[in-house]
């Protein structure tokens, strides 16, 4: 070989080799960084991209705008721990082992932050943690960990109490804009970033403790929103003139479940909020329960809107996996329930949203997929590439993001555990496509049926109507064949 054949040959060796060198380090860059963005007590309604005209969340839409919305979404508990325990698990609370507050995961359950870091990602959560402590960082805190994530420092740890969203959520955002500001890890990150507001609103209704609705409505002013609310527990009629209305749904059905009636009439059970809203709010302040949690609510979609841009100024934009959701809703006046700790709608249809610019379709609303919590983490796993050493309960939303006629799931089940002390107490949920069946461990007129395609309100129980019948029957053996195929021990 002449030597100009021998250096063409060494050239075409060299280039060959930068080539594939090339293609290897944009594979890697190309491997996409996760957001998980959630808020804490936004049921799937409270977003203007769903359709509510009392409030404008442009962040959520913006996010919505840019991928799938789901809107027959629900928690797994509407339940604080419980449900996070699903969001970072893909499995239900009965298998996480956090069924209340308080309880610690079982140790043995992988989570995100392990899976993804064992995938050669930077994991790293930020803001409310719940499982149990709410926040590890704090001086006074008995857990000191995020197992499976680093903790983004935020707030003051000697600061006794970070019980207001008013206050920790902005400070949070400050952090994560910095993290993504400096983030040079060749690294690609899996980020949490986990809000507290609209959690607030549980304040709104504490008359006779420590906060006081006018407490609540004052901090809201004081902590720089720019929205003047009414003052509702006034007597000048004049400022509810621009109150949004009572929900259609507003009034109570005579004949609930009696466990869900102990429950409003109770004040030593877990949920003070929604006794002493029935107790003493009148429509006027109802109304203004409702108004209150819609500003919260933008308060947080604008911490959520600093977050994105900070993405998008820092180049992650196009190579980011974001996930939108909450961990439960809130009832929102309807039922005249206030927080959570319901299966009625409100409480237990969350938001959830998932965009990836170019890989998952943009603009898309689907309202035909019953979707759940447990499925967030196996779809995040599938787009990322990430394989998981352990089964999900969950599945993946890839298939039917891909074709939305593929076969999926005809039901799914959203537990109840609403009060530590009586652990026999819980409440099972099954929903299918048209209709709803809930279930309740005690209390005469234990069971609810409703047709949400006909009344999805769920202003009319059905279960005890005979042209139901077989239907109901269908549900009940859905939800048996469930419990078997979960080892829930629930029992009715």
């Amino acid at each position: 070989m002449d030597s100009k054949k021998l250096l063409f040959s060494q050239i075409f060796s060299i280039l060959s080799v930068l080539f594939l060198l090339s293609i290897i380090s944009s594979c890697t860059k190309q491997k996409p960084n996760v957001l998980l963005v959630f808020t804490d007590q936004q049921n799937a309604s409270i977003m203007s991209a769903a359709g509510n005209p009392y409030l404008n969340t442009p962040a959520m839409d913006k996010i919505a705008s840019r991928g799938i919305m789901f809107t027959q979404s629900y928690c797994t508990s509407p339940v604080c721990g419980p449900a996070r325990s699903s969001i970072i698990s893909g499995r239900m609370p009965h298998e996480t082992g956090v069924e209340w507050n308080g309880d610690s995961m079982n140790i043995d359950i992988l989570n995100a932050g392990d899976i993804f870091r064992a995938a050669g990602y930077k994991t790293v959560w930020a803001g409310k943690w719940h499982l149990p402590a709410s926040y590890p960082q704090k001086a006074n805190s008995r857990q000191k960990e995020t197992k499976g994530f680093d903790m983004l420092p935020f707030y003051d740890p000697e600061i006794y109490n970070w019980m207001l969203g008013a206050e920790t959520d902005p400070p949070l955002t400050e952090a994560v804009v910095e993290f993504l500001d400096n983030y040079e890890d060749e690294k690609p990150f899996f980020l949490a970033v986990s809000y507290h507001n609209p959690h607030d609103i549980c304040f709104y209704p504490r008359k006779d403790g420590w906060f006081t609705a006018e407490d609540s409505l004052l901090l809201i002013r004081h902590y720089g929103f720019q929205y003047k609310l009414p003052d509702v527990v006034g007597t000048h009629p004049d400022n509810y003139a621009d109150l949004p209305p009572l929900p259609n749904n507003y009034e109570v059905d005579p004949n609930e479940p009696e466990f869900i009636i102990r429950k409003r009439m109770d004040h030593n059970e877990y949920g003070l909020e929604t006794k002493l809203a029935n107790q003493e709010f009148s429509e006027k302040e109802w109304r203004g329960y409702y108004h209150a949690y819609c500003r919260l609510t933008e308060m947080v979609d604008m911490e959520i809107g600093k977050v994105l841009d900070a993405l998008s100024e820092n180049g992650f934009g196009n190579n980011t996996i974001i996930v939108f959701t909450s961990d439960h809703g809130d009832g929102a006046a309807s039922h005249k329930w206030a927080a959570k700790l319901s299966l009625y709608e409100e409480s237990s249809n969350i938001p959830f949203i998932i965009s990836w610019d170019g890989m998952i379709p943009a603009g898309v609303k689907d309202a035909s997929h019953l979707v759940s919590q447990i499925d967030i983490l196996p779809t995040l796993c599938d787009y990322a590439g990430v394989r998981s050493p352990v089964d999900f309960t969950g599945r993946s939303l890839r298939p039917i993001i891909d074709d939305p006629e593929a076969t999926w799931r005809n039901c799914l089940v959203v537990e109840l555990a609403d009060y530590e002390p009586d652990r026999q107490r819980k409440g099972r949920m099954l929903r299918s496509a048209r209709f709803k069946y809930n279930i309740y461990s005690s209390g005469l007129r234990n069971e609810q049926f409703f047709d949400l395609g006909a009344d999805p309100g769920e202003k009319n129980n059905l279960i005890n109507d005979p042209d139901y019948k077989e239907e109901i029957e269908e549900h009940r053996n859905m939800l048996t064949e469930w419990l078997e195929k979960t080892k829930d021990t629930f029992n009715f």
